[in-house]
């Protein structure tokens, strides 16, 4: 009897062992599949999670270069970016709301998908432009007029603004082609090459500055922007526009890891700064307490139980 059941469960061996392997391959099947196109709801998680935030903080800072008089002087270049890392965080949260199973909704993705990665870096250009000019001309940089500092964000809003332009009529222009069944053959995708030149050029220039900078106390500061700029944007960009020009179906995942990368560029270069400088944490605790006082003294009072 003990024989008998010894050679049943031998019989059944192979059999488990057989339902095993398979259960693990399924298992790796899935696996791979979740790391090559995550769920659309982690992704809209993600995007929204990391928008609030980013659109909550560039207000906080705006509001208070805009309210402390002292800062507005010293600080009103950066009203620049505030504005545009406020534009880039409803980007987020709008693309990760977008249906991108439908055409339409498809077609938009792409477009602020590739206009994230444009705007971050144009606006990194003309930041480190003004760098160059403190770091190689800090007597022109000093005497040099709110303008004409202001000029070269100017300049590259200009230039994004033709580019997607351009790129958003060659789409229209072109032979109908399913946003959905390929999506890297837009020409809206084509804005990531012009991201990656641009970043390509800031990283050049912050090596630069950074050799030039070695033994002062802007080091830090422009290693952090060199590094940053390296992880941040110009490796993502580079693996988004590899998976492009391969056809490899993961660019449009690469591309949100991107959009999520620069985003948190974007909030770390801010972090960043307010860390930076004593006088806008400062600024930003006075604004608090002002704005604490203001509802304290528009918060209606009971009226007295007294005659």
């Amino acid at each position: 009897m003990s024989s008998a059941s010894a050679s049943a469960s031998d019989s059944t061996k192979p059999f488990l062992s057989t339902i095993l392997t398979l259960i693990n391959f399924s298992a790796l099947d899935v696996a791979v599949d979740v790391l090559a196109a995550p769920p659309m709801h982690v992704i809209f998680y993600l995007y929204v999670f990391l928008g609030v935030i980013q659109f909550i903080s560039s207000s906080i800072l705006l509001a208070t270069v805009i309210v402390q008089a002292r800062l507005r002087e010293k600080y009103s270049i950066l009203i620049v970016k505030f504005l545009v890392d406020i534009a880039t965080a409803i980007c987020l949260i709008v693309i990760g709301a977008l249906n991108r199973d439908s055409e339409k909704q498809c077609s938009a993705t792409l477009v602020i998908s590739t206009a994230i990665p444009l705007a971050q870096v144009l606006l990194l250009l003309c930041e480190v432009i003004d760098w160059i000019l403190a770091a190689f001309s800090p007597i022109y940089f000093h005497s040099s007029s709110l303008f004409s500092r202001i000029l070269p964000f100017i300049v590259g809003a200009a230039c994004g603004t033709i580019i997607m332009t351009a790129l958003i009529i060659i789409d229209v222009t072109q032979p109908h082609r399913s946003c959905i069944k390929s999506p890297t053959g837009s020409a809206v995708t084509t804005a990531y090459d012009f991201s990656l030149g641009i970043a390509t050029m800031c990283v050049f220039a912050l090596g630069i500055l950074l050799h030039r900078n070695l033994n002062s106390t802007f080091f830090r500061p422009v290693a952090f922007h060199f590094f940053a700029t390296l992880f941040l944007i110009e490796l993502p960009l580079t693996t988004v526009i590899c998976l492009n020009y391969l056809g490899n179906s993961g660019a449009f995942t690469a591309a949100d890891v991107t959009n999520l990368l620069i985003g948190v560029y974007s909030l770390v270069h801010s972090i960043y700064f307010v860390y930076n400088h004593e006088d806008y944490r400062q600024g930003i605790l006075s604004t608090f307490f002002r704005y604490c006082a203001l509802q304290r003294t528009q918060r209606p009072q009971n009226p007295s139980n007294g005659v």
